[in-house]
């Protein structure tokens, strides 16, 4: 009955969170130190039991015990993750190949030894002390393994022994209070979850996670249970009762050594029918805490999620960096499911993913992890029937059963992968990213915002072909900017978005700086060719509009120290990535026809001297076939590959140059030129540059992102004026 009455406290408080979240909506953020106090809980108590439970438990036994049950589990084991892992790798076919819009022209051979190098920092207990401090959890096992190895060999152990399984008694039992505090824990996880994740990022999501629960509940409630019934004299529906009496607190809770209680009940029963073989209970005792270490396959999902991860963030893996993330995967899923999330900040940083991908994990978790945390515990149950059976000579191997009812699952299953291939639609950070970005999610409006057509040109500044223009004093006076943008400028610099409204990182310097003088702000459309002579004519006052610095702009106008730089780079068609890795034999080649915009057409004759070069208007000219490639700044170029996949650039680091951008300004407007150089520092200080290119460029979501939905807020307008 407590077991019941646990779970049943546990599914109200998740129906409860859930309330709570859509009710309080981000308010329920405050509540996430309480969630992460409990795991940390979780994990101070899961670690030490992982590496006393294995000494312990193998330190108990003989060698020849030992290599007998080692001889019974390992093909169990083998078969498990060989199973689990060619579910993943099918599965992963639903997940669209990750198309980045960059690559490296020397390619990047340095991920294997890098990972390998931190990987076996991960995985060696060079230091067990500093590995359960840092919850390196592999390492903790592996040194839990050699340790019970070495305490199987020594004789007269028993006080060691005795002293080992007291400590074990004590972990369970904090586990045990760990467990009635779940309620609080689930509660806290899901209210944030649900109140603080916007629902157009669960839209992203939802493919993945629909397809991860139905993988878990798969897995656990038919192929699992068709294993054992298939090779033991348990029944299918002997296998389920089992399951469900050993999985159901673990899944609500999300504790998995919750269930280790009732692994050990379980085991007691079956020890009862099987009275005749001697030590058949302790056997299977010695077996539970290997089979908790190393038999979790649900934790091998992590390799899904880093496919997914894959896409979503456009980083694509070659297929010797699929195989090694593969086989080193083995090792990371090492322990417990609440041990194991701390592989996953590792493999973030370590494959080169954006920090927001550990954000974007623990939201997902918040669906997954407990139908992890249910697979995970019915494959640890899995391989000790199997392994205990196989010690003691019960196995019953329905062959013809066993290859039927398996291929026939695993022939559906990829059935329905491949036909639902065709009818899911994933989505990736970048989809419409760029296009739904707005100036009022990061910047003020100034007191009126005019944009001329190309027909309209405005009043003219009047100078009296003075030497020296005031264009500050102009600015004042007429308490209007005019600001000069090119219309088919680059995203993110300056472009019209999804509401045709014109907007990017250099409209809201814009923006800003007409709100900082208090003036009226007018945009000027003008083309890269007419540059100089508008300036010149007092038709805008500052050109903003992603403008490259050059030796010959220079000649023409003064510019403001550099508010940006970028590394050069060639986009080029993804079919011919090849062709253009090499530098050298690039830049010898005489037969290739570069395209580039403006101030670039001068740097690219640079640095391909024997190319033939033309200058283009825009990326019409590659998608026509009229040039074979574009040399183009590299942020630019890399958003612009994001919406035609089917082209890439390659960056060649500074071999083939930087471009500096700066705002071009009339040449003498000396006082001008100093208040714009002052006012660019001052903004860089004050975070407000940080700001813009963190929300345009790398295209992360503003700290004023509007508050999600909720009952309270939108329904009884709590807090609508805060």
């Amino acid at each position: 009955m407590g077991r019941l009455k646990l779970g049943y406290q546990v599914l109200t408080a998740v129906v409860l969170g859930i309330f709570a979240g859509l009710f309080f909506g981000p308010l329920t953020g405050n509540l996430k130190p309480i969630g992460s106090v409990y795991m940390m809980l979780l994990q101070m108590a899961a670690l030490p039991y992982i590496c006393f439970s294995l000494i312990h438990g193998l330190g108990s036994i003989t060698p020849t015990t030992g290599k007998k049950l080692f001889k019974s589990g390992w093909p169990f084991l083998l078969a498990l993750w060989l199973m689990i892992f060619g579910i993943i790798f099918l599965l992963s076919y639903l997940i669209p190949n990750a198309i980045s819009p960059l690559i490296q022209a020397e390619g990047s051979r340095e991920f294997e030894s890098n990972f390998t190098k931190s990987f076996l920092t991960f995985l060696i207990p060079e230091n067990p002390f500093y590995d359960i401090a840092n919850n390196i959890v592999p390492a903790v096992a592996i040194f839990g393994l050699i340790g019970g190895i070495a305490l199987m060999h020594i004789e007269n152990k028993e006080p060691l022994i005795g002293v080992l399984e007291r400590i074990n008694q004590t972990i369970e039992k904090i586990l045990k209070w760990l467990g009635i505090l779940s309620p609080i824990g689930a509660f806290t996880y899901i209210s944030v979850a649900f109140g603080t994740i916007h629902f157009e990022d669960i839209y992203k999501i939802e493919v993945y996670v629909v397809a991860f629960i139905l993988n878990t509940l798969f897995v656990t409630l038919w192929v699992l249970p068709t294993l054992i019934s298939s090779m033991t004299p348990l029944t299918y529906r002997e296998v389920l009762r089992a399951f469900r009496f050993v999985c159901l607190l673990p899944f609500v809770t999300g504790i998995s050594a919750a269930g280790l209680p009732f692994i050990n009940n379980y085991l007691r029963r079956l020890s009862r029918k099987h009275e005749t073989h001697e030590n058949f209970r302790e056997t299977s005792q010695t077996i539970l805490p290997i089979a908790y270490s190393f038999g979790n396959i649900g934790n091998a999902m992590i390799l899904f999620f880093i496919f997914f991860l894959s896409y979503y963030y456009r980083h694509p893996f070659s297929p010797t960096e699929t195989t090694l993330l593969s086989i080193l995967s083995v090792p990371l899923s090492i322990g417990s499911s609440t041990s194991n999330i701390s592989s996953i900040p590792f493999l973030i940083t370590e494959l080169g993913f954006p920090q927001s991908s550990t954000e974007f994990f623990e939201q997902i978790k918040s669906f997954t992890y407990n139908f992890q945390v249910m697979m995970s515990i019915a494959s640890v149950l899995t391989l000790i029937i199997l392994t205990i059976y196989s010690y003691y000579g019960l196995l019953q191997i329905k062959w013809k059963q066993c290859l039927f009812r398996l291929g026939t699952t695993f022939f559906v299953f990829a059935a329905l992968v491949f036909t639902c291939k065709h009818f899911t639609h994933f989505s990736d950070v970048y989809e419409s990213m760029y296009m739904d970005h707005t100036l009022s999610a990061v910047v003020e409006s100034p007191r009126k915002v005019e944009i001329l057509s190309q027909d309209e040109m405005g009043a003219a500044r009047s100078f009296a072909d003075s030497p020296l223009p005031d264009v500050m004093q102009q600015i004042i006076e007429t308490r209007t900017l005019k600001v000069g943008f090119e219309p088919r400028s680059s995203i993110p610099f300056c472009y019209y978005n999804a509401q045709k409204e014109l907007v990017g990182f250099d409209i809201a310097y814009a923006y800003e700086l007409a709100r900082n003088i208090n003036c009226d702000l007018q945009l000027v459309p003008f083309t890269f060719d007419e540059l100089a002579q508008k300036l010149d004519s007092g038709a805008f006052d500052i050109g903003m509009s992603s403008l490259i610095m050059s030796e010959e702009r220079l000649l023409e106008m003064d510019f403001t120290f550099p508010y940006y730089e970028d590394n050069n780079v060639l986009v080029i068609p993804t079919s011919e990535k090849k062709r253009y890795l090499r530098l050298k034999e690039l830049k010898a080649n005489n037969h290739i026809k570069i395209g580039a915009v403006g101030a670039l057409v001068d740097i690219a004759k640079q640095n391909f001297p024997n190319a033939t070069l033309v200058e283009i208007q825009g990326m019409d000219a590659l998608l026509s076939k009229k040039v074979e490639s574009v040399f183009w700044s590299k942020t630019s170029a890399m958003v612009w590959c994001l919406t035609h996949p089917e082209f890439v650039a390659v960056d060649y680091g500074q071999e083939i140059g930087k471009c500096y951008f700066a705002y071009p300004i009339r040449q003498h407007a000396v006082n001008f030129g100093f208040f714009l150089n002052n006012w660019l520092s001052l903004k860089e200080q004050s975070g407000f540059k940080g700001a813009m290119q963190s929300y345009w460029i790398d295209g992360l979501s503003p700290g004023s992102r509007p508050p999600r939905w909720s009952v309270l807020r939108n329904v009884f307008h709590y807090g609508l004026n805060d």
